[in-house]
């Protein structure tokens, strides 16, 4: 009962987080933001992150689910309804690791992006984590469990840095990331949240 009652607070803390490094990357009154798998807002952290981008900036987002949110488009993060370098800035909090296809993804908001995407992912250093992780997914197939979340991959670093190409820089940040049933591999510093920026290159 104590580990459950911490979870909103463990989350929101890693939210708060999470947003104050966005807003250094992002300044205030920059242009249009694309929040892609923008999500519901019904967790608390969700709630914080999705107030403080749209109380900052101007702020469109797309889902699958958009429910009734205002400025939010129902469609899919693997093609996106945007024009080529049509948004100045494209961010994703924790989405790709929960899609099979993350390239797609990947290279859709690179297209779209006229200055700057922020991805933040799960990220590991450690060889021997995606393995073993895989081998208790195939275990758990099917069963709905808490310590994955729905998430298929634990990437790493140059896995999201080689979308890049010729036409953009990438530069990769860590941050704690509290999984609620994976605790000890964050601790350890396992896994982390892997903030990827990837910059367009001005020619």
């Amino acid at each position: 009962m104590q580990l459950v009652s911490s979870i909103p607070s463990i989350y929101l803390q890693y939210c708060m987080n999470k947003m104050a490094i966005v807003e250094q990357l992002i300044p205030k009154g920059s242009g249009l933001v694309l929040d892609v798998g923008c999500g519901d807002v019904t967790v608390e952290g969700h709630l914080y992150c999705d107030k403080r981008l749209r109380e900052n900036y101007e702020v469109i987002g797309i889902d699958l689910n958009p429910g009734k949110r205002e400025n939010v488009i129902q469609a899919s993060a693997e093609h996106i309804p945007f024009a080529d370098q049509s948004i100045e800035y494209v961010v994703s909090f924790d989405v790709i690791e929960h899609i099979k296809e993350f390239s797609a993804v990947v290279t859709d908001m690179l297209r779209i992006a006229s200055h700057r995407v922020i991805l933040i992912v799960p990220t590991t250093k450690n060889k021997y984590i995606r393995p073993m992780f895989n081998f208790i997914r195939k275990l758990l197939r099917g069963v709905d469990n808490f310590i994955f979340q729905g998430h298929y991959y634990e990437f790493y670093p140059e896995e999201i840095c080689c979308f890049k190409g010729e036409e953009f820089s990438c530069k990769m940040f860590t941050l704690n990331y509290p999984i609620i049933g994976a605790t000890l591999f964050h601790r350890r510093g396992l896994i982390t949240a892997g903030i990827y920026v990837f910059d367009r290159v001005k020619k």
